[in-house]
């Protein structure tokens, strides 16, 4: 258990108030899950991951708040928007790779449906009878037995020429930043391999529901 201690200590380091109250409440409950566990694999956003992998995750994504934190000048209280994010269509067809970030947004009260394939992504657009509030995608993804390595591309631009404009997200790779003017010229509405990066794109859109009681 010493990476959980680790986590503790450094979220007890953090100084925005706000944003303190968001990492603890979305991390409680993989915590929780963690020191419970007597296995070597917990069920995390719908996927199993070993507790390594999740250690590992956790402190570096608290890294990067910290890193960020530090550097950043102070700023006025941020206005929240007036709507909430309450459901969110997550295209990647390795699900596993990003289930603790699926489980940091079901901890903030957003429901996240998975689809494996831009067919699939489409498919759950069209035929949702709650709407979808915003789309994150990965860039590169096997799709009908090949290697699409503009998968994210092509979501963007199908969605787009369907006058879909929903926010839609590409969250892949460091290599991933490279194409974001090509991402941008899509559609897409912003890119980034940052899980803290992810959620304030995602809460420009709407409010958590649970962020109030964080």
């Amino acid at each position: 258990m010493k990476d959980i201690a680790e986590l503790i200590n450094a979220i007890a380091a953090l100084a925005w108030p706000l944003i303190v109250g968001i990492v603890v409440w979305r991390l409680f409950p993989v915590i929780k899950e963690i020191a419970r566990s007597r296995g070597f694999t917990v069920n995390i956003g719908g996927a199993e991951l070993t507790v390594q992998e999740i250690s590992e995750k956790l402190l570096e994504s608290t890294a990067v708040i910290q890193g960020r934190l530090a550097s950043a000048p102070p700023e006025e209280p941020e206005a929240l928007p007036d709507r909430y994010l309450r459901r969110v269509l997550w295209v990647d067809d390795v699900p596993a790779n990003n289930a603790y970030e699926v489980a940091q947004l079901e901890a903030l009260g957003v429901e996240v449906i998975r689809a494996l394939s831009t067919g699939e992504g489409m498919a759950a657009l069209r035929g949702a009878t709650v709407p979808f509030d915003a789309v994150i995608s990965d860039m590169s993804r096997e799709e009908d037995g090949f290697y699409n390595r503009d998968a994210g591309l092509d979501l963007a631009r199908e969605m787009r020429g369907r006058g879909d404009d929903r926010p839609l997200f590409v969250y892949g790779s460091r290599r991933t930043l490279a194409r974001e003017d090509e991402i941008l010229a899509a559609g897409g509405n912003g890119v980034t391999y940052s899980p803290t990066t992810l959620l304030q794109m995602l809460r420009s859109v709407g409010r958590f529901p649970r962020e109030e009681n964080a």
